[in-house]
């Protein structure tokens, strides 16, 4: 058995009220957003307005500025338990009347758009254990591992608190190298968490997908689920040409970075694409450039993948182009980035300040 989300392309726009976990962090560490929001390009006033609609550029660059600023590696785990079930309003309640688990995974997949996530979902049943796995849709950059954390907890605590009891989780996976935090993985799941693995996913007994839920009104969730399907239709016709593009070019090989073959995929000329582009303010190499400068980040910082083999995932021919071509997208060598961020996590080492003590403190 196997359930998938319904996004096959990157959202347009997320409602701005999804940052209030993040914003609420900031707070509590006595951290002002306000000039985070200005470098994102977020009007304050956003912040109070339910209905206002973020570009992807915006959300990201103002998890990136976020992530700088706190300095808090493992801060993908704190906001992630902070989507509590209530946070998805409409949605939150389809999920929770459900039938069982099951049924309210399929009205959450179904109607992935009105979340936050930046990732395709699968649920995976195998014998007796079910398997939830994300995958990103986009280009992340630095938002990536926060990306990935913040969706394992998140849906975790959702899951749980529709069953509304405990989900106990066998194991976990994750993709990056083994972090600094990586004992808060197994504090927050409790199990076995392996790193450098071939996917993001955690298991857990299959047969909780069955139990009934603790407020399960199937005739309730239809209703609303026929609601949700609605709102989800409006928001699939708001995407742009650019984000189509984009989604093409992440979904390539590395070796066919061309404008001629996304033209190819979308059964269009190559002229047609950038006159598309051109009317929405942009061009294919504008789009190429950013999707490969925000891989390239992410590369450097959730991998051990050497400059070498980056640059050919990136369609370089050579690491020598690649290095020219980052340090003219972020002003420094991608040796410099990795550097820095050595030195971060030895000088958190020789401190005694790693997160774990922290929050023990």
């Amino acid at each position: 058995m196997e359930l998938r989300s319904s996004l096959s392309t990157p959202p347009a726009r997320h409602l701005s009220y999804g940052l209030n976990p993040l914003i609420s962090l900031l707070k509590e560490h006595q951290l002002d957003p306000t000039q985070m929001l200005d470098v994102a390009g977020i009007p304050l006033q956003a912040l109070d307005d339910p209905t206002y609609e973020l570009t992807p550029h915006q959300e990201l660059s103002f998890t990136t500025e976020v992530i700088r600023g706190i300095n808090i590696p493992e801060i993908g785990l704190i906001v992630g338990r902070r989507y509590h079930l209530s946070a998805y309003g409409l949605l939150g309640l389809a999920i929770m009347t459900s039938e069982n688990l099951l049924a309210g995974m399929a009205v959450l997949y179904k109607n992935i758009l009105m979340t936050w996530t930046y990732m395709f979902w699968n649920t995976t049943v195998r014998g007796d254990r079910a398997y939830v796995s994300l995958e990103k849709l986009r280009d992340l950059g630095g938002s990536y591992q926060y990306m990935v954390d913040r969706g394992l907890v998140a849906s975790h605590t959702i899951f749980k608190e529709a069953l509304g009891q405990e989900l106990p989780v066998i194991e976990v996976h994750l993709k990056q190298d083994k972090p600094t935090y990586a004992d808060l993985y197994t504090e927050y799941f409790k199990c076995p968490v392996y790193f450098n693995s071939s996917e993001n996913y955690y298991a857990f007994d299959s047969s909780l997908l069955y139990q009934p839920l603790a407020q399960s009104e199937p005739e309730t969730a239809r209703i609303y689920g026929n609601q949700c399907e609605k709102i989800c239709l409006q928001l699939a016709k708001n995407s742009t040409f650019s984000d189509i593009v984009r989604n093409h070019i992440l979904s390539s090989p590395r070796d066919i970075f061309t404008l001629d073959t996304i033209a190819d995929r979308l059964n269009m000329t190559a002229r047609t694409v950038q006159r598309k582009l051109s009317a929405e303010g942009r061009s294919y190499k504008d789009i190429l450039e950013d999707v490969r400068c925000n891989l390239a980040i992410e590369y450097l910082q959730s991998t051990s993948f050497t400059i070498e083999e980056i640059a050919v995932r990136l369609g370089y021919s050579d690491s020598s182009s690649f290095c020219h071509a980052y340090k003219r997208w972020t002003g420094i060598n991608p040796s410099e980035l990795r550097h820095r961020d050595c030195n971060i996590n030895a000088a958190r080492k020789s401190d005694g300040d790693t997160p774990a003590q922290r929050r023990k403190a």
